[in-house]
C-alpha cells in the first residue's frame, strides 16, 4: 500500500511539473505571437499603408499571457532572484529549512492573490466587460490567463515545498552555487 501511494504521489509531482511546463511552452508561443503581429503591424504600415490596429491591444494582452503562465517555470528552473549573499554563509541543512519556509510563504501568498484574481476576473465575465477599441475584446479572456497562471506557480510551489520537506533527491540546497560554478 505504501508503495502503491508513494507511486501516486511522485506521478502527482510529475504532473504538475508537467503543467509548469506546458506554461512555459504556451507562453513561448504567446512571445511568436507577439513578433508576428508587430512585424506584421510594421511592414503593413511602412510598405502597404495599412494597420491591424488592434496591434497593441493584443500585445498587451500576449504580454500578461506570457507574463503570467512563465511564473510556474521559472519557479520550476530556479529562475527567480535569490538572496545568495545569504544561501551561501547556509549550511545545506539550513539552506533547506531557509528554503522550505520562503517556499510556504509564497504558497500562501500566491494563493492569496490567485483568489483575488479569480475575483476579479469573473467580475469582468459578469458584468460582460470589454475592451473600448475597435475589437471589443471580452476582458475576461485575456484576464483569464491571470489566475490560470497563478495557480500553476502555486502548484509549482507546492510541489517544491514538497520535494524540500522530504528531502527527496530532486530537490538541491545547494543549486545556486551550482548554476553559479557552471559560467
Amino acid at each position: 500500500m505504501v508503495m502503491k501511494t508513494d507511486a501516486v504521489f511522485k506521478r502527482g509531482l510529475g504532473i504538475i511539473s508537467l503543467f509548469s511546463t506546458v506554461g512555459m511552452y504556451v507562453s513561448g508561443f504567446g512571445i511568436l505571437i507577439m513578433a508576428v503581429l508587430i512585424t506584421t503591424e510594421i511592414v503593413g504600415r511602412h510598405l502597404f499603408g495599412f494597420s491591424i490596429l488592434v496591434v497593441d491591444e493584443w500585445s498587451g494582452y500576449l504580454l500578461v499571457m506570457v507574463t503570467f503562465l512563465g511564473l510556474a517555470y521559472t519557479m520550476k528552473t530556479n529562475g527567480f532572484l535569490q538572496i545568495e549573499f545569504l544561501l551561501n554563509r547556509l549550511s545545506p541543512k539550513q539552506r533547506r529549512i531557509f528554503h522550505t519556509f520562503l517556499i510556504s510563504v509564497a504558497f500562501f501568498y500566491s494563493i492569496l492573490i490567485d483568489h483575488k484574481l479569480i475575483t476579479y476576473t469573473w467580475s469582468s465575465y459578469a458584468t460582460g466587460l470589454v475592451s473600448v477599441s475597435i475589437s471589443q475584446t471580452p476582458l475576461f479572456i485575456p484576464q483569464l490567463f491571470m489566475p490560470l497562471g497563478m495557480t500553476l506557480l502555486a502548484l509549482e510551489l507546492l510541489r517544491q515545498g514538497v520535494l524540500s520537506l522530504r528531502g527527496l533527491p530532486s530537490f538541491d540546497p545547494n543549486k545556486t552555487q551550482n548554476r553559479n560554478n557552471k559560467t
